[in-house]
């Protein structure tokens, strides 16, 4: 899969380590503007006020959840954002989980712990419909 070389991700979780560690997976797979937050509302803030071409989020978290999160996000009266790929990251992958996940607009679904190949596959699988054509000799990362 080919990526544009400019993405932009936020990475979504209360564990400051599986913020970083996602962070560093993105780093690898080539996607350098990786922003962090450590809640849902703060997420939500940062998704009204910047641009993020992939959105990572844990599904367990306090105070909004990702299933808070994820309601306010695909409400088409969100703007913008609201179309965002959404790809979960999480420890507890039960049908249970997945089913409520995929019903809320879920993209792709990471378990914990993830490698950065897995999330490269994830990142390419959510962004495929999307990703523009690019003109010959710009900057792309491949994976």
């Amino acid at each position: 899969m080919q990526l544009p070389a400019r993405l932009r991700a936020l990475v979504v979780d209360d564990n400051a380590y599986a913020r970083a560690i996602s962070a560093m997976n993105f780093n690898k797979i080539g996607i350098s503007q990786v922003d962090e937050a450590d809640d849902g509302a703060q997420a939500i803030l940062m998704l009204i006020n910047q641009t993020y071409d992939v959105l990572l989020m844990d599904w367990y978290m306090p105070e909004i959840s990702g299933a808070g999160l994820l309601t306010v996000v695909r409400d088409p009266r969100f703007g913008r954002a609201s179309t965002i790929p959404v790809i979960l990251m999480t420890a507890y992958a039960s049908r249970e989980n997945i089913t409520r996940a995929r019903a809320l607009g879920v993209n792709e679904i990471l378990v914990k712990p993830f490698t950065a190949e897995q999330l490269g596959v994830a990142v390419g699988r959510v962004l495929a419909p999307i990703a523009p054509p690019r003109a010959k000799g710009q900057d792309e990362v491949f994976l």
